[in-house]
């Protein structure tokens, strides 16, 4: 992938709250210049996605957070890099950047179905493959039987920590108003990502 201007934008981002979530872990070694140098090689060396491809980020952000345990992986335990995960979740970037976000909006479904039609013909290395199935208004599932981000945990010898990276549906899922029920995962060894997406209901 090129490290263009899109790639540029996560570390200037989300630095601030990765960093200090470890300062506050203990962690105050690892210096941002070490980080950013995995980063940068790790976006070169994986394989592009093509132009227009909604997964383009999701591919960026595993690069990101996996750049920190390949600068120290003697600090950045499972455990540190779960809490980093939730860490740039919660923070005030991600929370913005989604809570506006209709999962239930038109359009956005429109898109999901058309985009999981192509997906079944792609081959493009890092791309994912699913099917769209909606019912009614208020839920649809997605099925992924293919992950790009599982697929950069193999190219890295990092795939026991994309497991910690699912975790982030469930909350951005919940800030554009729906829940994700969800009961096996490819990075956990399942055979499918089974997503049953519903709309949330108002609290009275």
């Amino acid at each position: 992938m090129r490290y263009d201007l899109t790639a540029r934008l996560f570390p200037l981002i989300f630095d601030r709250y990765a960093f200090s979530y470890l300062k506050d872990a203990g962690i105050r070694s690892l210096r941002r210049k070490e980080v950013r140098g995995e980063y940068r090689a790790m976006v070169e060396r994986t394989p592009d996605l093509p132009k227009g491809n909604s997964f383009i980020g999701n591919i960026l952000i595993g690069c990101y957070v996996l750049s920190f345990y390949k600068a120290a992986p003697d600090l950045i335990s499972e455990e540190i890099f779960h809490g980093l995960i939730l860490a740039l979740c919660n923070s005030k970037p991600m929370v913005n950047g989604h809570k506006n976000e209709d999962a239930f909006d038109a359009k956005t479904t429109e898109q999901k179905e058309k985009d999981a039609e192509t997906s079944q013909s792609s081959d493009w290395e890092m791309d994912w493959r699913y099917s769209f199935q909606k019912h009614g208004d208020s839920s649809y599932d997605i099925t992924y039987t293919r992950c790009g981000l599982c697929q950069l945990g193999r190219r890295e010898n990092c795939f026991h920590l994309i497991r910690y990276l699912c975790e982030a549906d469930y909350i951005t899922y919940s800030l554009m108003g729906a829940a994700l029920t969800r009961n096996e995962t490819l990075a956990s060894g399942g055979c499918c990502c089974d997503f049953h997406i519903t709309r949330k209901k108002e609290e009275r």
